[in-house]
């Protein structure tokens, strides 16, 4: 009986101090638990803060603002950004994904030419025959737009006409008398009638790419926002960055409005992109011999630095570019003289006439082409980034938002007082285990 005390009592203590041994652990993952439930009750509180009926507006602008803001720094290139990064390869392959399942609600050419069979056959040639920089990296935001500017400047460049100029063609755009109408109205007729539209729906599909490539920068932006707290720029930029990106994330309602906003801008910029570039080419078509005219103002290459030119510079740059916008003219109305007018000659006067058109055009579509990432930056691109805000600005919520944020608030608040209760065992979990590792230390001692 004495011996079986002695055992009791010795395992009474050998396992009071095994388990006091292993209690540091367990203290350990109570505290991170803790800390964690800690972080998650400030969070549902400012959320339900945020998501006060009296504030829901605010807090839906501000979070749409600070989403505009934040597409300028990723335009400009973040490092760290890995989402949504494409090849080239992809990005067309997506592209057209994405249209086909569109249907017909969007017309444009898919594709720059006829010789290419299929999208294969495109991808493959700017692959190995145009070699486009970065073709095989993925990478998103500024440096994605300005390979895509490279490809549609490609793409644009494979506009023709769309039929072949014929004899009745150029008889029919005289109209009833032969000395009334001059070979240049010929020629501008033969140019709005065959070579219009095929420069314009090449165009739609530039629009097309760039309205695509905005719409694919949405989760880019928020991955920005939300990475931004613990990283090394962290202080470059506003602390409600990350705090608007976990309630974009955390919100159904306030992201839904968000981004329906951002795309419904992206297509009022398509529209005027698409209104701008066919005033443009209507203006060029109209009367393309002044559009031909040629300028002198160019930066000398073996200049050491650039500057704006002096005065007197630019008194012997005037003379010199009328002298040349002169020479142009000279040279179009050889071309035009050169175009025989007799009745019997009309077969000659016919091919003449189809090449001086196909020069014409080959002139602005180069213009076009060289000018197109000019007019991505003025027509869509700018105008977006500086209008964007004030669109998130006017933000209004609908009965259907303001149900949703009150099924939201409803359960923010049962998370909350749940999350509360739980903090609360942890913390007398915690303080009782704590106090009972303290006694066993000092009777040890």
């Amino acid at each position: 009986m004495v011996g079986f005390n002695n055992f009791a009592r010795y395992m009474e203590k050998r396992t009071e101090l095994m388990f006091v041994e292993a209690i540091g652990p367990v203290l350990t993952k109570l505290r991170d638990l803790e800390g964690s439930m800690t972080l998650r009750d400030e969070d549902l509180r400012d959320e339900l803060e945020q998501s006060d009926p009296n504030q829901m507006l605010a807090t839906v602008r501000a979070c749409g603002m600070s989403f505009a803001n934040c597409l300028t720094h990723v335009m400009e290139g973040v490092i760290r950004s890995d989402i949504h990064r494409m090849t080239l390869d992809d990005e067309l392959r997506e592209f057209h994904s994405y249209h086909q399942k569109l249907g017909g609600s969007r017309t444009f050419e898919q594709l720059p030419s006829a010789d290419f069979g299929s999208l294969e056959d495109y991808i493959e040639y700017l692959r190995s025959f145009i070699r486009v920089p970065a073709f095989e990296v993925g990478i998103n935001g500024g440096a994605q737009f300005t390979r895509l500017m490279f490809e549609v400047e490609t793409f644009l460049r494979f506009s023709e006409i769309g039929i072949e100029t014929k004899k009745r063609d150029v008889l029919q755009s005289f109209g009833i008398s032969m000395g009334s109408v001059t070979w240049s109205d010929v020629v501008v007729k033969l140019l709005n009638h065959d070579a219009h539209l095929p420069l314009q729906q090449r165009v739609a599909y530039v629009g097309e790419r760039v309205r695509w490539f905005f719409m694919q920068q949405k989760e880019p932006i928020v991955h920005f926002m939300r990475t931004l707290k613990g990283s090394p720029d962290e202080k470059l930029y506003s602390v409600l960055y990350s705090k608007h990106a976990k309630l974009i994330e955390d919100n159904p309602a306030i992201k839904k409005m968000v981004f329906e906003t951002f795309d419904a801008v992206v297509d009022r910029q398509l529209n005027q992109f698409m209104d701008l570039f066919k005033s443009t080419l209507q203006a060029t078509f109209s009367n393309p011999w002044v559009f031909l005219k040629r300028t002198t103002a160019r930066l000398d290459d073996d200049a050491e630095q650039c500057m704006l030119p002096s005065l007197d510079d630019t008194k012997d740059r005037i003379p010199k570019e009328i002298s040349s916008r002169n020479g142009m003219e000279r040279t179009v109305a050889r071309w035009l003289g050169e175009v025989p007018m007799e009745p019997h000659r009309i077969d000659e006067a016919v091919d003449q006439v189809q090449m001086l058109v196909l020069k014409v055009y080959s002139h602005i579509r180069s213009q076009v082409c060289d000018q197109v990432e000019l007019f991505c930056e003025s027509f869509f691109k700018l105008p977006l980034l500086r209008r964007l805000e004030e669109d998130m600005n006017k933000i209004e919520l609908s009965s259907v938002d303001l149900e949703g944020y009150k099924t939201r608030r409803d359960k923010l608040e049962k998370d909350a007082a749940a999350n509360q209760y739980c903090l609360k065992e942890v913390k007398a979990c915690l303080r009782t285990l704590s106090n009972f590792q303290i006694k066993s230390m000092a009777t040890k001692t």
